[in-house]
């Protein structure tokens, strides 16, 4: 009788939310698909912990994933991040549902995000973040996108 196959890396969701954090004007990086280049963040610290995001502009939210590898397993060093939307349109007319890039692990810990950089970005309804290693699913998040109420700002840009 064949014993069962091991388990590869896991992972656990240990932060989610609204993120505040430096941007980084980084060159783009090989393995995104998305509408608009992707800029890594540096120290993400979070300022809202919740699954219901107000979309408005220069607002991030993501999640932060803790990884393990258990032997003979070694943990990956990057993973793949897929964020499912509703379908967003550039100005210029170019359409995608869904964002990919890589993100990487640093002391077993990946923080993956979204981050409302243009009007059109910002469109209700569910978000789902998905890490993967390898073509395996390590972890999940749902959140629920809705607008900002009439008569409010829109925006978070300068916001402290």
């Amino acid at each position: 009788m064949a014993e069962p196959a091991a388990a590869g890396p896991k992972g656990e969701i240990l932060d989610f939310g609204m993120v505040a954090g430096r941007r980084l004007d980084t060159p783009p990086d090989t393995g995104q698909s998305a509408l608009e280049p992707i800029r890594a963040m540096e120290k993400p610290r979070y300022i809202e912990r919740t699954d219901r995001i107000e979309a408005r502009l220069c607002r991030n939210f993501g999640i932060t994933v803790k990884l393990s590898a258990p032997p003979p397993f070694r943990m990956p060093h990057r993973v793949e991040v897929r964020v499912l939307h509703p379908k967003l349109t550039r100005p210029d007319g170019k359409e995608s549902a869904e964002t990919r890039f890589p993100s990487f692990v640093v002391d077993g810990v990946s923080h993956v995000g979204f981050t409302f950089d243009h009007d059109w970005e910002m469109v209700p309804g569910p978000w789902t973040m998905i890490v993967s290693s390898r073509g395996e699913e390590l972890a999940r998040k749902d959140f629920t996108v809705t607008v900002a109420p009439p008569g409010t700002s829109n925006s978070d840009c300068g916001v402290v």
